[in-house]
């Protein structure tokens, strides 16, 4: 290489989160296919007219799966369906759905281009209604507008497309389609053939996205920032991180038929763990921020007040990092120059912002000594970015890509060409622990959002850890990919107050998706918190643990909140019944039905009776069936009314006999043949016999947003040898929050007390968990807990273990003695105590 020139690589991030409900197959966003259609091919297709320009491009295995399982039939979006599907036949949810999520994008350089696009969206904004040509014309201008502008240009059909501007037909909007799959099947040919002919270097992430550092542990985020909050349980799985590593890896492979040498950590994420991670998989570098290499060697990259950087001999070049033995080649981007294509430059004319960048290239390369070759590393989101410029920064590029294949002082490169070519000749024995964000990892954990959700996260890996060594189902049907996919740092990163999506309650739904397929893929109940919305500001209920109250059954809405503490089920598709609502006190069972179109009774006049049938996992149990005309056939102890609402009140033990569990499923008949049936999707409506625990559990919820109240719990808890951990005694004190003390102290040789502080909608979650997977987490430690029954004395609200685990603590404290020590009742082990309530 000519230690006259500076070499600059250009490495460009594609990525976007696993949008896809794996259960259902539907991506639940259409960014993957539509910037499919732009970013992803225009990147790299225009280098064809630049063969000297040189680029790195990072593929996110994550998101080439799902360019996969686009082609493949296996996934498709309601933006994809609802486009494909004919005018005439779209209801009116799915037209609504088209007026409001077909405007999604930059409107004023992406749709306004079309002055149909605008004329739809100012009729929109006037709340007029769509014809049937309207929404045909938005259905076709939407998807037109993704199109990179170039490929639009030079495709004749496109081009007719844009030149005919309306009046579109349904043929169109067909081959419309075909030409965007057109180019999605061809991308990865692109790409590999662009790699293959060494004009750009391909590399990749862990798998799903997720922040290494923090699947390590949750703990890594205090080096940066000592006083952060973290979650309250701790999370620390690096065996996750290292097999989000090696997916990635093999994906790669399979894509690429060659072995990546380089890869982008998640949001350049970075450890000395994930260091010692990289090296022990043969990855050869990796790249993460300049702030990172500030706060490693401390010393700041001092810039002026052009930004040009004072110490450019300091950040311009790759690096050896070497921990204990295990060594990766680093390079830190210049985050000035990569955030002036991010955010600058769409601002500016397209030829003078390519000037400005070149020029200031060049001030780069004149103040360093040129005793070397110099690498700078440009490296940044390579596809939202984009849509800001005009023309899709194509002029923007085209302008840059010219004055540097023109210059004879500067030369494009890939960052392992380079590396290749020049090895580090610096050694750092120790890197940062942080990211491209303020050089820590704040985004992604500390806030209560983002806290919830790793709690959520912890609960659901700890059950599954221990579930896998008690071989409680079979491993190799976990969906492993779900959970990783949970993993990802787009949830993490919508949480909170720092990041705003406009969309945040469906990234919440996708991630509580995610780990709900998990169970489902091991066929068992997955725990009630994971129906709990972490995202309150629009939150998406699909179904919910319901509390404990009671209705008035009259047929109607007595008060506006009467049903508020129930489980509510909205009934989205086509059918006669609008929602569906089931809660209890501890006395009855509760059902609300609403119908679609007018009254209740005015339904059931019609002849439609109503079929209520209660079951366990494998038979029948109890089967109500509801006419108008048959109210005494009913048990005396059943009541129920019929007015502009169904409501029906059951007696808990007519419906429970022997189960605490039980499926309810609710039929339409018409004679006796069956309209309808609820719900279609899954086994049934889980009903649950409630106890003081669900009474516990109520009066928390209403307190849960009170951050002056704490739990402060104190856990005795027994190791044994196999490394399983159990609850002696517990005594939890919901109190006013005056101090955090929370600490781990050796008691004995097995015993270990813990005491802990946490806000009461955390302490919720440590009852569902405790309830639903028979376990709760303590700092490091998971307790197992098979909880049998609660009761109530003296408003103390004491839970209680399965009679087999009562015997074999009994057994251990009364061998050792410890009780005595403990000075704990005997009748008290294994018991967990809640006062203050």
């Amino acid at each position: 290489m000519n230690e006259n020139k500076l070499y600059i690589a250009f490495v460009w991030h594609m990525h976007q989160p696993y949008y896809k409900d794996t259960i259902n197959n539907l991506s639940l966003f259409p960014w993957v296919r539509l910037h499919a259609i732009k970013n992803y091919y225009n990147m790299v297709s225009i280098l064809r007219d630049f063969p000297k320009i040189k680029q790195t491009f990072n593929l996110v295995p994550s998101l080439l799966m799902q360019i996969e399982e686009y082609l493949n039939g296996t996934t498709t979006d309601l933006w994809l369906e609802y486009t494909l599907k004919k005018v005439e036949d779209l209801n009116e949810n799915e037209r609504k759905f088209i007026k409001d999520n077909f405007f999604l994008l930059n409107k004023e350089k992406m749709g306004f281009i079309f002055d149909r696009f605008k004329e739809l969206y100012d009729k929109k904004l006037k709340n007029e209604d769509y014809s049937n040509q309207d929404y045909l014309d938005l259905q076709v201008l939407y998807n037109l507008a993704w199109f990179d502008p170039e490929f639009r240009e030079k495709d004749e059909f496109l081009r007719g497309l844009c030149k005919k501007g309306r009046f579109f037909n349904e043929e169109e909007k067909v081959k419309l389609i075909e030409k965007q799959f057109y180019i999605i099947k061809n991308l990865f040919s692109l790409y590999k053939e662009m790699q293959d002919s060494g004009q750009i270097e391909i590399t990749f992430s862990p798998f799903f996205h997720p922040i290494l550092p923090l699947l390590v542990s949750t703990e890594n985020a205090k080096i940066s920032t000592p006083d952060l909050p973290l979650p309250s349980f701790s999370f620390s799985y690096p065996e996750d991180a290292k097999a989000q590593i090696i997916l990635g890896k093999e994906y790669y492979k399979k894509i690429f038929s060659r072995e990546p040498i380089g890869m982008w950590p998640s949001e350049e994420a970075v450890s000395p763990e994930v260091i010692v991670l990289c090296s022990e998989l043969n990855i050869k570098w990796i790249i993460t921020d300049e702030k990172i290499l500030g706060k490693t060697i401390r010393k700041e990259m001092v810039r002026n007040s052009n930004g040009n950087i004072l110490n450019p001999e300091i950040l311009y070049k790759p690096y050896r990092v070497n921990i204990n033995g295990k060594e990766v080649n680093v390079v830190f981007r210049d985050q000035f120059l990569s955030d002036r294509i991010g955010f600058v430059y769409m601002n500016m004319d397209p030829y003078d912002a390519a000037k400005d960048l070149y020029e200031r290239i060049i001030k780069i390369k004149d103040r360093l000594p040129m005793d070397q070759s110099y690498l700078l590393t440009i490296a940044l989101d390579g596809e939202n970015c984009w849509e800001y410029y005009d023309n899709d920064g194509r002029d923007f590029l085209r302008h840059l890509y010219t004055l540097i294949e023109d210059s004879n002082e500067v030369e494009t490169t890939t960052v392992g060409e380079f590396i290749l070519k020049n090895p580090p000749k610096d050694t750092l024995n120790y890197i940062f622990t942080g990211s491209w964000i303020n050089a820590d990892l704040t985004t992604w954990i500390g806030e209560l959002e983002e806290n919830l959700a790793w709690d959520y996260l912890s609960l659901v890996r700890a059950y599954l850890e221990r579930g896998i060594k008690k071989a409680y189902f079979d491993k190799n049907s976990l969906d492993w990919k779900s959970l990783w996919a949970a993993e990802g740092s787009d949830w993490f990163w919508w949480y909170g107050d720092d990041q705003d999506s406009g969309h945040d309650e469906v990234f919440d739904y996708i991630f509580r998706v995610h780990l709900k397929n998990v169970f489902k893929s091991i066929d068992k109940d997955y725990p009630t918190f994971l129906d709990f919305p972490i995202v309150f500001k629009n939150p998406i209920w699909k179904s919910r643990e319901f509390f404990i109250f009671t209705p008035k059954i009259d047929g109607k809405v007595s008060f506006q909140d009467e049903w508020v503490l129930s489980s509510l089920n909205l009934l989205e598709e086509d059918g006669l019944i609008k929602r569906i609502y089931y809660g209890y006190d501890l006395e009855n069972l509760y059902i609300r039905i609403d119908i679609k179109n007018g009254k209740a009774s005015d339904f059931f006049d019609k002849g439609i009776s109503l079929k209520l049938n209660f079951r366990d996992y494998t038979k029948e149990m109890l089967s109500l069936e509801i006419s108008k005309d048959n109210k005494t056939s009913l048990s005396e102890d059943i009541f129920w009314a019929l007015d502009e609402i169904f409501e029906i009140r059951i007696p808990l033990n007519i419906v429970f006999l022997h189960n605490e569990k039980l499926l309810l499923d609710i039929q339409l008949l018409k004679d006796t043949k069956v309209l309808e049936s609820y719900p279609k999707d899954s086994k049934g409506f889980m009903v649950r016999k409630p106890g003081f625990l669900e009474e516990l559990i109520t009066k928390l919820y209403f307190q849960r947003l009170n951050k002056e109240k704490v739990a402060v719990i104190e856990s005795f808890i027994l190791k044994r040898k196999e490394g399983e951990f159990y609850n002696l005694y517990t005594k939890v004190v919901i109190e006013n929050k005056t101090f955090n003390n929370n600490m781990d102290l050796s008691f004995s040789g097995d015993i270990i007390k813990v005491r802990k502080i946490i806000y009461l909608d955390e302490f919720i979650l440590f009852l569902q968990a405790l309830r639903d997977l028979n376990i709760f987490l303590l700092s490091n430690y998971t307790i197992f807990y098979p909880f049998a029954y609660s009761v109530k004395l003296n408003n103390v609200y004491i839970l209680k273990p399965k009679n087999s685990m009562k015997r074999f603590i009994n057994a251990y404290m009364s061998k050792c003695g410890g009780d005595k020590n403990l000075n704990i009742e005997m009748e008290k082990l294994g018991s967990i105590e809640i006062y203050g309530l």
